[in-house]
């Protein structure tokens, strides 16, 4: 389940990225792209009951009581997360259909700076007691880009920065990029 988030998160940032980049003739495009992989994202969350997760049910260093009460806390700041991007990807998706403005997004991006910052920090300090240095390095190195993604989208958007526009577009394509290798690293159980 978390691969499938970060693939598709990473593949929507890379449209994403694409729009700020000037690459797409038009935002509908972007729209489509963008916003039917937050559904993808959102039906993961709401109706992936039989998705388990790759990574946060493997091999545990706790057992009994602290081991289900640590996959449940676990488990419910990777839901969070899901829930907050695949709202972000429906919002871009929306703004691309019907031609929003761009700052709501980018005020948007301000607070999934903060909710991914702090997903990184429960990832990087609560897994690394728990599991192996792959499962909390990958999960609190995927949970950190997104946070620097989305906080460079925040001051090109919100702020309406132009200068940052190239700056804004490519770090978001590699960024992106990296997010996508992550996830297809955890599907491919490459890390375990």
């Amino acid at each position: 389940m978390e691969g499938i988030f970060f693939i598709l998160i990473g593949a929507a940032l890379f449209s994403q990225s694409w729009y700020i980049l000037g690459l797409y003739s038009e935002g509908r495009i972007m729209g489509v792209f963008t916003g039917s992989l937050g559904v993808l994202v959102l039906g993961i969350v709401m109706f992936g009951a039989s998705l388990e997760p790759t990574l946060l049910t493997g091999d545990s260093r706790l057992s009994g009581a602290d081991r289900a009460a640590t996959m449940l806390a676990d488990l419910t700041v990777l839901k969070g997360l899901m829930l907050i991007w695949a709202a972000y990807a429906i919002g871009v998706g929306a703004h691309g259909l019907w031609e929003f403005e761009d700052r709501a997004i980018g005020l948007y991006s301000g607070f999934l700076a903060i909710a991914s910052v702090i997903a990184f920090l429960y990832f990087a300090i609560e897994l690394e007691s728990v599991y192996s240095d792959a499962v909390w390095l990958s999960m609190s190195g995927a949970a950190l880009a997104l946070a620097v993604l989305s906080t460079i989208t925040f001051f090109y958007l919100a702020l309406q920065l132009s200068v940052l526009r190239l700056v804004a577009g490519w770090f978001i394509l590699l960024g992106s990029s990296v997010v996508v290798a992550v996830g297809l690293a955890m599907l491919s159980t490459a890390i375990t």
